[in-house]
């Protein structure tokens, strides 16, 4: 079968012990190491490619493609782009906005993991040097997220002009921008700015998903933390009571109910999404392999596994002119790259092929080998065997 495609991962950022505060007082080598562990993580997950939704540019990409390092195959959209109080304005309280004068620029500002960008100026600013170190295509955060401090789940983010001015510049480019968005007013303002994808929007109305799947959007949503209460109580972060974005965790959990019905009715083009943060390489096992299991669970394994392999390798060729990799992904055919996994089992009667685990954190805690996934091929070289 095709190598499998994460539409939304982080990978400086995968196993952040705390919360996303920590990482400020993170040193870029720490960073660093972070990456490469997760980088390793996805490949021997059975994902020979990623979509890198933030924090990351594109000289770790280029570390893997030179051999440097394992991992698999990166799209990166560069740096989070967020208005000040945005989903990834992870300043501190006490750092006020650089723009502010006598102020400095945050240890994330400073190593280009975040973009403050307020106003049209600025927004075009920020998306221009995002492509100027290699971006793929942009990342923008259109409305309130769980993983900050400072956003409510509620709040627009961006004015229409705002994004309208990102969508002018990324066209330039020949490529596309995707939001972080979850309600249906941040996807709806995304939407008629020319977002291409959405990520996330599992708080929208039965109408919001008619315009998606009416205008042929792309549609990556994690699936894993819509599980239930009891579940992410598990979670060392998301479950813990004292630490503020567990209320916003709840509050996503309660408005979600409706969100698989409206994907099972209405079929957009899902994608995978693992959006795995702030935890640690047991819980990030765990994860994936539950984030898997219920893909197919809710929707069917056909439909899991598309969302897995060529959907999102349709979602790659967005990138245009653009595109560092411009040869055909999630499919095995001739002129598409050599992404193969050989699987023990028929992953469409049993998901389980590729590690599908109907357990989350109370799974057995495995090692960093998925022994079902017996041959991982990227690009044309084998990175495990163990057919012989």
């Amino acid at each position: 079968m095709p190598g499998l495609i994460d539409s939304h991962v982080h990978m400086t950022h995968a196993f952040v012990e705390g919360d996303t505060r920590a990482m400020e007082g993170m040193t870029w080598e720490e960073i660093g190491a972070v990456a490469v562990s997760s980088a390793r993580e996805a490949l021997m997950s059975g994902f020979t490619t990623v979509r890198d939704m933030g924090g990351m540019g594109t000289g770790f990409k280029r570390a893997i493609d030179k051999g440097l390092l394992v991992g698999p195959r990166i799209y990166s959209a560069g740096a989070y782009i967020a208005q000040t109080a945005g989903h990834t304005d992870l300043r501190l309280r006490s750092q006020p906005n650089a723009q502010f004068w006598g102020m400095e620029y945050s240890n994330l500002e400073r190593l280009n993991i975040i973009r403050i960008a307020d106003g049209i100026p600025v927004m075009l600013a920020a998306v221009r040097e995002n492509f100027s170190e290699g971006a793929a295509y942009i990342k923008i955060h259109a409305g309130g997220g769980i993983s900050s401090q400072k956003d409510p789940l509620h709040t627009i983010q961006y004015t229409p002009e705002e994004l309208g001015a990102a969508k002018q510049a990324v066209e330039n480019w020949d490529t596309y921008f995707t939001v972080h968005a979850y309600t249906s007013p941040t996807v709806e303002q995304a939407l008629a700015a020319g977002a291409e994808c959405i990520d996330h929007a599992q708080l929208i109305t039965e109408e919001t998903m008619r315009k998606i799947v009416g205008n042929g959007i792309f549609l990556s949503s994690n699936l894993t933390a819509m599980a239930g209460k009891e579940q992410s109580a598990n979670h060392p972060v998301y479950g813990d009571p004292t630490n503020p974005i567990h209320h916003k965790t709840m509050q996503f959990i309660e408005g979600s109910s409706n969100f698989i019905d409206l994907i099972k009715k209405h079929e957009p083009k899902w994608v995978f999404n693992s959006d795995i943060v702030l935890s640690t390489q047991t819980y990030y096992r765990q994860h994936m392999d539950h984030e898997k299991y219920i893909a197919g669970e809710w929707f069917g394994n056909h439909f899991a596994l598309k969302g897995m392999t060529s959907t999102p390798g349709q979602l790659a060729q967005l990138t245009g002119h653009n595109n560092p990799y411009p040869g055909l992904l999630g499919v095995i055919e001739e002129g598409a790259y050599a992404d193969i996994l050989v699987v023990d089992g028929n992953p469409l009667e049993d998901l389980s092929a590729i590690g599908a685990d109907s357990g989350w954190f109370d799974a057995e805690p495995r090692g960093e080998d998925v022994e079902t996934i017996r041959l991982i091929m990227k690009d044309g070289k084998i990175y495990k065997n163990t057919l012989q």
